[in-house]
């Protein structure tokens, strides 16, 4: 065989599935979100012929001499098929779901697919910089995207009742925190978050895309909770009229495991592992036990709490929790614990704990409550780094029960 279809075979991610037995070392999983290694053969192909990373698009049938060295490059838990093949698949499960939720009005779900698909194209770029080019030139959606949710807080902000120079305060911080949303999209600016928040050195497309969805998510705490805290004041109908179950869901699901690699970088036994899915043994179930009791506690104290010291606080998450869960079934009480508990916890405390770090994902877990009081949010916070050491010394799906399992409860106390 020449020199030129070796070097390309060396590239493919085409490995054959006898490979698994062969006995020879195989090197790491690359770090998350680092380009694989290049293999000795493909370090010979002259710059520009082939893609910059192990683990091409090619999906030539590998012939039996090249079967050896294929084996030595794989690394553990990375697909068996080309990953242009996981790419197809994704743009299949994004058209599904992402059109699937604009036809249905379901804008959680589509808004979901939409940042899986922007991590998917980071994947891709990481693997290939044939991909390159596509990513870059959706870099700026997260930015723009972000100056945008700031400018409409502004703008009710303006609208709102507050007057004086808290006011004029929240709008320079919705002002700055647009303008630091637009900063992330400068490769350099997206460096020094990355390598901050993420641990990242190199950075790489996917960590820098986390970087800034993250930076987005925790500015808009303070703004978003003046700007919204009177809209559902009062509201008489169930919000679950207008939030329909099970497409928050999907869309968390979909967005972990594209955040890990899925399908493009990691099979399905690897991303599993990534995200800390795994058995509750009878030794996990006295922890689930004690978390639901613990975290039912917590949340009753606290509720006592800020009916004595906070009492238009507590009606104002009190108002909240009616608006969400008053009047429901038992069978949605259950399918609104289910959607929330294994969507939140598969995102934050399965793809984003082992990155971000315990404290950080608590906070932005808190951020994303905006709904809620301030009073209210501390207590997510503490809810959330309960969970998070709960999943640090178990694993994800212990977290995913007592959250769900919490979350009935507590719907159903309401």
């Amino acid at each position: 065989m020449d020199a030129r279809r070796a070097r390309a075979y060396a590239r493919s991610m085409s490995f054959d599935p006898r490979a698994s037995g062969s006995g020879e070392p195989s090197p790491p999983l690359p770090a998350e979100g680092s380009p694989a290694p290049r293999s000795p053969l493909a370090e010979s192909a002259p710059a520009g012929e082939f893609p910059a990373a192990t683990g091409g698009f090619s999906g030539e049938p590998v012939p039996p001499e090249m079967e050896t060295q294929l084996v030595l490059e794989r690394p553990p838990g990375a697909p068996r098929w080309p990953a242009e093949t996981g790419l197809a698949y994704w743009l299949g499960l994004i058209a599904l779901f992402g059109g699937g939720g604009v036809l249905l009005g379901q804008q959680e779900l589509a808004l979901l697919v939409a940042m899986a698909g922007l991590f998917v194209a980071a994947q891709a770029a990481d693997l290939d910089t044939r991909w390159a080019g596509l990513y870059r030139a959706l870099t700026w959606i997260v930015p723009i995207a972000g100056a945008a949710v700031f400018a409409a807080l502004a703008s009710l902000i303006w609208q709102g009742e507050m007057v004086g120079a808290g006011k004029w305060a929240l709008l320079a911080y919705s002002g700055a925190s647009a303008a630091a949303c637009l900063a992330t999209g400068i490769r350099p600016v997206a460096d020094v978050i990355a390598r901050a928040l993420l641990r990242a050195d190199p950075p790489s497309h996917i960590l820098r895309l986390a970087a800034r969805l993250i930076v987005a998510g925790i500015l808009i705490a303070i703004p978003g909770w003046f700007a919204l805290r009177d809209m559902l004041t009062g509201e008489s109908q169930s919000l679950m009229d207008q939030l329909p179950l099970g497409g928050g869901l999907i869309g968390y699901v979909l967005l972990a495991l594209a955040a890990v690699g899925f399908l493009v970088r990691r099979d399905l036994r690897a991303t599993l592992d990534r995200l800390g899915i795994g058995p509750i043994t009878p030794r996990h179930a006295g922890t689930v036990i004690l978390g639901v009791v613990g975290l039912l506690l917590l949340n009753y104290g606290a509720d006592l709490l800020e009916r004595r010291l906070f009492p238009d606080l507590w009606q104002q998450d009190q108002d909240f929790n009616e608006a969400l869960a008053g009047g429901l079934t038992t069978v949605e009480a259950v399918m609104l614990g289910v959607s929330a508990g294994v969507g939140e916890e598969i995102t934050m405390r399965g793809a984003l704990q082992p990155r971000l770090g315990l404290a950080l994902t608590s906070l932005l877990f808190a951020s994303l409550h905006v709904q809620y009081s301030w009073f209210g949010m501390a207590v997510i916070l503490v809810l959330g780094l309960i969970l998070g050491v709960i999943r640090q010394r178990t694993n994800t799906t212990v977290a995913i029960a007592i959250h769900v399992l919490y979350d009935i409860v507590a719907v159903l106390a309401t």
